[in-house]
């Protein structure tokens, strides 16, 4: 586990922080209220349909990120590296609602936690320290939600192509 001021100084390549990086009392609240897990490889951090309450933020290790079909059949989305400099669970800390995905441990990993009622407490003591990265988690979800609706739209495309072909 690294101290205060590595971590520190580690948080700061997460665009999570991007925003409040360079003020280290901000980014020393936001030190506060994290908690450290280590996981080992072939566990699972959490998975798709779970309640989910906490972000997670990947400092060493590998996750994978998983969905799982109507027939109960896991399938790859991505893998994703420490050196990447990751976090997920950022929906959690928003809505509360299940886990969209699964994330299996695929190397042994120590992440921070960051739980939602500690990020929305910090967030009313210090909105100066919650808005920026609540605008963040937003940015981020909107270019998700702008993706979903793209493959929508290919795959309605397809699926009028595919009928008028066989129409022919």
């Amino acid at each position: 586990m690294l101290d205060k001021n590595e971590l520190i100084a580690r948080l700061k390549d997460f665009s999570l922080f991007e925003d409040i990086a360079d003020d280290n009392q901000k980014m020393e609240k936001v030190v506060a209220i994290l908690k450290s897990k280590t996981i080992k490889a072939g566990e699972y951090i959490f998975r798709q349909g779970d309640q989910g309450e906490e972000l997670f933020i990947l400092i060493s290790g590998a996750v994978r990120v998983c969905k799982t079909t109507m027939q109960k059949e896991e399938y790859t989305i991505v893998d994703l590296k420490a050196e990447y400099n990751v976090f997920f669970g950022e929906i959690a800390l928003m809505d509360s609602d299940k886990r969209s995905a699964s994330i299996k441990v695929l190397e042994d990993c120590e992440v921070l936690v960051m739980e939602k009622d500690n990020f929305t407490q910090l967030g009313n003591e210090y909105p100066e320290i919650g808005l920026p990265i609540t605008r963040v988690i937003v940015k981020r979800i909107c270019g998700n939600l702008r993706n979903v609706n793209n493959d929508v739209i290919l795959l309605f495309d397809a699926l009028v192509n595919e009928i008028q072909s066989t129409q022919l």
